[in-house]
């Protein structure tokens, strides 16, 4: 029993807790999709019924990975391969550059989209919040409490009646009115806060190739294919206040957020004029002239630069450039700086996006690269501990072809938390009167740094069976 268990004891405090159980089934790709695809992202395919409506059995009891990267390296299409497969904790937040594209979970019963999601080999964990768990309400200074948790019946809303109708009573002290909830929040921000203990985690690792066929592309390698988990947990940068020299006004001042697609891994090993970019080659021959004169200028024709030996290409100035790069993209090298005085990450580097898909970019802001490295340099990379702190680092085997104990793996994922985490309190209900609804907010204010568990395997598919829960307990 823990030192502050004694105390509460003593005084005979009863804090309630809870454990939010993270998602057990998750969407996966056609069964029939083959092992090594990676130019085609598959669609997803969902078991339907007669209405187009998302069927309890498109959730399967596993997650699947999904093919990264496959090349051929030797004679005979000897290939080598790299599989993914990534859990974020908790559902999806919207636009986060942080973590990665994960799949979003289809309510059961809703209607099939029009455009089926591609398949990333990363899903939502969950279990950071569960707002349908009566207890978890029940620990909420805001939360209204169920009719089956109070000593005295409420007198207003009713579950699974309208909800605009007004609440008599409840065993709470939380004001009834916006302006007054503000007021509470401002002299106490954790006036509505929960404790958040640790995530537990275990996966049941298996290897699925069947080696034994030749057409998973493991031809490369023997059937005991090596994986590396990663817990990451993304870094979130430090705010300070800056005061602008011409008008005196405050400003906050902040670098940007990471990058999951270009900032995941740093490694100085690794130039743009190797495997990484292949527009950049080092050692270039300019010959006579230079090499913009080969890249739009008005210098010696190609002909000439064929006969030179020469490489005209347009990155080769940035060979000797060490960028930070994801699974797919690096950051480039025609970076910029923030410029604008008013601007809160006035001063910081701009990270490149994935233009045009990227949103609230601007025309100063530059397309990432998409690099050239193989699977086995993925495998091995650096994380760029800068942008990311790393949880656990680990690497094993799996043995798909024989049964034992090679041929499985457990992975227990401990993630502490062990912080007071704050909430917003309730939802407004009225505008105009301002008074507040019996739902409440459920994103976690100080938690804006989501753990992320990555599997890279390494000429072998894996699945995962997935199960774990989130500790909380009242403040």
């Amino acid at each position: 029993m823990s030192f502050r268990s004694k105390v509460l004891d003593a005084l005979d405090i009863k804090k309630d807790h809870v454990r939010i159980p993270i998602y057990q089934t998750f969407l996966n790709p056609d069964e029939n999709i083959a092992a090594d695809i990676s130019e085609t992202d598959p669609d997803i395919k969902f078991d339907a019924d007669s209405s187009g409506n998302v069927h309890v059995s498109s959730y399967k009891p596993y997650a699947v990975s999904k093919c990264l990267k496959s090349q051929v390296i030797g004679p005979k299409l000897r290939k080598e391969r790299l599989e993914i497969l990534g859990f974020v904790v908790g559902d999806d937040p919207g636009t986060a550059h942080q973590l990665p594209d994960a799949i979003n979970r289809t309510h059961v019963g809703s209607q099939i989209p029009s455009s089926l999601p591609k398949y990333s080999g990363i899903h939502f964990l969950g279990g950071l919040y569960d707002s349908t768990n009566i207890k978890l309400a029940h620990m909420r200074q805001s939360g209204v409490k169920d009719d089956t948790l109070q000593t005295m019946y409420h007198g207003g809303y009713i579950p699974g009646e309208s909800a605009n109708q007004a609440l008599v009573h409840t065993h709470t002290d939380w004001p009834a009115t916006a302006a007054q909830q503000a007021i509470l929040l401002n002299e106490n921000p954790m006036a509505d806060a929960l404790y958040y203990h640790k995530t537990q985690i275990r996966f049941l690792l298996t290897g699925i190739d069947d080696v034994g066929t030749g057409t998973s592309g493991d031809n490369a390698s023997n059937h005991r294919g090596t994986v590396r988990m990663l817990v990451l947990r993304p870094r979130t940068p430090a705010v300070r206040t800056r005061v602008d020299g011409t008008s005196g006004e405050f400003i906050l001042n902040h670098d940007y957020m990471p990058n999951w697609d270009s900032q995941l891994f740093y490694d100085k090993g690794k130039q743009l004029g190797g495997k990484m970019d292949k527009n950049s080659w080092p050692h270039t021959d300019a010959g006579e002239t230079t090499t913009e004169n080969f890249t739009g200028g008005t210098g010696t024709s190609v002909t000439n630069q064929n006969a030179y030996n020469m490489q005209p290409l347009a990155a080769s100035k940035y060979s000797s450039e060490v960028v930070t790069y994801g699974l797919t993209y690096a950051e480039n090298p025609d970076r910029h700086v923030d410029i604008t005085t008013t601007s809160t990450t006035f001063g910081h580097m701009k990270p490149s996006y994935h233009l045009p898909d990227a949103t609230g970019i601007g025309s100063d802001e530059r397309n990432m690269i998409k690099h050239e490295l193989t699977a086995t340099d993925l495998l091995m990379s650096k994380i760029n501990k800068q942008k990311y702190a790393v949880l656990h680092d680990e690497v094993f085997t799996l043995d798909s072809l024989h049964h034992g104990a090679a041929a499985q793996h457990i992975a227990q994922v401990n993630i502490p938390y062990n912080k007071k985490v704050k909430f917003a309190g309730r939802k407004i209900q009225s505008e105009a009167t301002g008074k507040l609804s019996h739902h409440t907010l459920d994103e976690p204010m100080n938690m804006s740094s989501r753990p992320i568990v990555l599997f890279l395997s390494y000429n072998q598919k894996i699945s995962a069976s997935v199960e774990g829960w989130t500790a909380i307990s009242e403040c």
